[in-house]
């Protein structure tokens, strides 16, 4: 029988605890046929000694030779057998039941990919920061602006809108492929919202999340941008692109700016600057400002533990 949804997961190295967490917990789904595809991406122990014991024949490990998250990612694809694709990390947990209520909200009527919200965790699960969004229909702009807080490993989409979308492009990107994918995929199709958490993202030392530096996303962001206006030429020296290119340059200005970098962050802010000055000033200052907070709730605390020390 034709599976419903086909899960991607990429492995390269993991841990093989959390490995076995992750695919348990893909696994823990009731509400509709599923398949998961386990792409051991060139591993150097195969990850199927790693899930020897695991007997479940909705489970297949597809190895192939070393070509990053996004490779893996397109292998399987190219597998799968089902309707709809999630892709899912080897080192999250995904929420029980998640997936199936996702296909229900994704069958409601006319094409549509689906989304619920993301939970930042540490190594140990404990949980950080909750990244969602409120918005559905097409959303492609919201995603242009870093408006759709929303993270692959939380979307379902259509087969068909993954067709249409193309594959992901791995010799463009080392960071920020997951941006680019997400968006041409918005491009294709609105998506629907379900208001509850679907991922357990795990955050540690070795996550994208942690290792990704500030240039390298500049340069990403700046491709992922360049792609979308090249294929929407009809939006260019549009207020999209200006507010597009305005709010990358202040990130990477405001990143550099917490990390002491005083060249890098003048140059991302003079382009920001240069295309709506207003605009950065703007950032600038409710940056400065929320800054100025943070610190103000700090300085009691540091004042009382250098008194306990003193004591």
């Amino acid at each position: 029988m034709r599976p419903d949804v086909s899960l991607i997961m990429p492995a390269w190295r993991p841990r093989p605890e959390w490995l076995r967490q992750a695919v348990g917990s893909a696994l823990d789904e009731r509400g509709c046929e599923l398949e998961l595809l386990v792409v051991d991406d060139g591993s150097p122990e195969p990850v199927e000694t790693m899930l020897a014991e695991l007997d479940d024949p909705r489970l297949r490990i597809l190895r192939i030779e070393h070509a990053g998250p996004y490779g893996a990612r397109d292998a399987g694809i190219a597998e799968a057998q089902g309707a709809f694709l999630r892709f899912v990390d080897a080192d999250d947990l995904v929420e029980p039941g998640s997936t199936g209520r996702l296909l229900d909200l994704a069958r409601e009527g006319g094409e549509a990919s689906t989304y619920g919200a993301t939970l930042m965790c540490d190594e140990q699960l404990a949980p950080e920061r909750l990244f969602t969004s409120e918005l559905e229909g097409n959303v492609e702009r919201a995603c242009v602006l870093g408006g759709f807080e929303v993270f692959v490993v939380s979307l379902l989409f259509p087969r068909a809108v993954v067709d249409r979308a193309g594959r992901w492009d791995v010799a463009a990107f080392r960071v920020s492929g997951d941006w680019d994918f997400v968006l041409r995929a918005l491009e294709q199709a609105p998506v629907r919202r379900l208001d509850e958490v679907v991922t357990r993202y795990r955050r540690h030392g070795a996550s994208v999340t942690k290792t990704a530096d500030v240039a390298a996303g500049a340069r990403a962001a700046q491709t992922v941008l360049a792609r979308y206006f090249e294929r929407h030429p009809e939006e260019r020296g549009s207020a999209l692109e200006r507010r597009a290119y305005v709010r990358l340059h202040m990130d990477r200005a405001l990143a550099h700016a917490w990390m002491r970098e005083p060249r890098p962050f003048a140059h991302h802010f003079a382009q920001a600057a240069r295309r709506d000055p207003v605009g950065a000033l703007w950032g600038l200052g409710r940056w400065l400002g929320e800054r100025a907070r943070g610190f103000s709730a700090r300085a009691p605390r540091r004042a009382l533990r250098a008194l306990r020390r003193q004591a």
